[in-house]
């Protein structure tokens, strides 16, 4: 579950140190068992609690993955065991956080492709209730070298709450090419979320040609 109580507390560290930090503690023992939803909600939650610089747009992307997005800020990447479709696999998360916004991309490789369909719907669930959200806009995700079709392969703008209070949005797409699936995520407070920040983060996407 989201837990932004501390959010605002004063910066002193670099954006990467902290989120790289607040990633980490994803590998404590138990965490194995958590779901995909669980691993996502935690370290987007965390990292907006972290410092906060201004939007530095970047090209980066995950290694070993051929997928590139524009980060406003230098992302950081953890791999995170997780149960997702039923199956237990690692998880990589890819992000960062700026101007009190968080950006970050999942990944997951299922290995089966009659395990893609199930991932994705459970991611699209996930990230409604991870914030007790509901849906402002939908529409069919258009990410070049997709997988074609995929019902829960969208992109959603979302409202919702913080557990402690407080009005969210988050921007949500979510893809598929082959066995693999992708989250890419922004999130913030309403006050500080920026349509233009999340726009440019999610239409960003650069994935290559599948082999």
């Amino acid at each position: 579950m989201l837990n932004l109580e501390s959010a605002q507390r004063p910066c002193g560290r670099s954006t990467p140190r902290v989120f790289a930090r607040a990633l980490a503690r994803l590998r404590r023992p138990g965490a194995a068992r958590a779901a995909a939803g669980t691993l996502l909600g935690a370290v987007l939650a965390t990292a907006l609690a972290a410092c906060s610089p201004a939007l530095d747009w970047r090209q980066a992307g995950p290694q070993g993955v051929d997928i590139l997005l524009q980060y406003p800020c230098k992302p950081q990447s953890v791999t995170q065991p997780v149960m997702l479709a039923g199956k237990r696999l690692d998880m990589s998360m890819t992000g960062c956080e700026a101007a009190h916004m968080t950006f970050a991309l999942a990944h997951a490789d299922l290995g089966q492709p009659a395990l893609v369909a199930p991932a994705l719907a459970e991611l699209r669930r996930d990230a409604v209730s991870n914030i007790r959200g509901r849906v402002l806009s939908q529409q069919a995700a258009q990410i070049r070298h997709a997988s074609t079709p995929q019902p829960d392969a969208v992109e959603l703008d979302l409202a919702g709450q913080a557990p402690g209070g407080g009005a969210l949005r988050e921007h949500v797409v979510l893809f598929a090419q082959g066995t693999q699936v992708f989250q890419a995520t922004v999130l913030a407070r309403d006050s500080d979320y920026r349509k233009d920040a999340a726009h440019t983060f999610a239409s960003s996407v650069q994935l290559g040609a599948a082999p």
